[in-house]
C-alpha cells in the first residue's frame, strides 16, 4: 500500500453506500418536484463549509448550467452575514435559520439542511421550524458507519421526526461527507428535472 492509498480507501465504502441510497434520493426528488410544480421554493442552509454548499445548491437551481433546463426558485439562508449575526445576537445562534424560515417560508416551499455529523443545532431548529409550517424537509447528513459503510443514523438531525427525507453519507470523515453530499445535491437537481419533465412520474 502506498502512502496515499488510505486517502482513496476511506472513500470507497461511502461511495458504494451512496448507490444504496438511490431509492431514497429518488423519493426525495419526486416530492421536491411536486412542490416546485405547485410554485414552491427551496430554502437551503448549513454551517461552515456547508454554507458554501447551500449557496451552490441555490445557484444550481436558479441558474442551471445545462442549457434548456428551467430555472427553479431557491434561496440560501446561509450567505448573509449581517442577517445571521443580527439573529444570533438577539435570539441566539440556534435560531439563525429557524427565524428566517418562519419569516420567509410560504405554502409549498421546501427546506434543505446540511449537517456533516447530524449535530448542528441551528440546522435542526431550522428544519423543525420548516416542518411546523408544513414545508417538505430534506436533510443531508453524515455519520460513522459500520463495516462495509453501513450504519450511522445522521445524529440528532437524522433522527428527528421533523425531517421527511434523510440522505446520509456513510462516513465520519467531514471531507468525505462533503464530497458525497456534493454528489447527492447534483443528483437532487438532475432528478427533480427528470420528474418535472415527466409529470406522470411524479404523481
Amino acid at each position: 500500500m502506498t502512502p496515499v492509498s488510505p486517502a482513496f480507501e476511506r472513500r470507497v465504502a461511502p461511495g458504494r453506500a451512496l448507490a444504496g441510497e438511490a431509492a431514497s434520493i429518488a423519493l426525495a426528488c419526486r416530492a421536491m418536484a411536486l412542490r416546485f410544480a405547485r410554485g414552491g421554493r427551496l430554502l437551503v442552509f448549513g454551517d461552515g463549509g456547508a454554507s458554501a454548499d447551500a449557496q451552490h445548491v441555490a445557484v444550481e437551481f436558479v441558474h442551471p448550467v445545462i442549457v434548456g433546463k428551467r430555472a427553479l426558485p431557491a434561496l440560501s439562508l446561509s450567505h448573509d452575514a449581517a442577517r445571521l449575526t443580527a439573529v444570533a445576537a438577539t435570539s441566539g445562534f440556534e435560531e439563525v435559520y429557524a427565524e428566517q424560515v418562519r419569516l420567509l417560508a410560504a405554502e409549498h416551499d421546501m427546506a434543505l439542511g446540511f449537517s456533516w455529523d447530524g449535530g448542528c443545532a441551528d440546522v435542526l431548529r431550522g428544519l423543525e421550524a420548516a416542518h411546523g409550517l408544513g414545508l417538505l424537509t430534506v436533510a443531508l447528513v453524515g455519520g460513522e458507519g459500520g463495516e462495509g459503510g453501513d450504519g450511522g443514523d445522521g445524529g440528532a438531525v437524522g433522527r428527528s421526526p421533523a425531517v421527511d427525507h434523510v440522505l446520509a453519507a456513510r462516513s465520519g470523515d467531514p471531507c468525505v461527507v462533503r464530497e458525497i453530499h456534493m454528489t447527492v445535491y447534483h443528483l437532487l437537481w438532475e432528478l427533480v428535472h427528470v420528474f418535472l419533465d415527466q409529470p406522470q412520474e411524479a404523481r
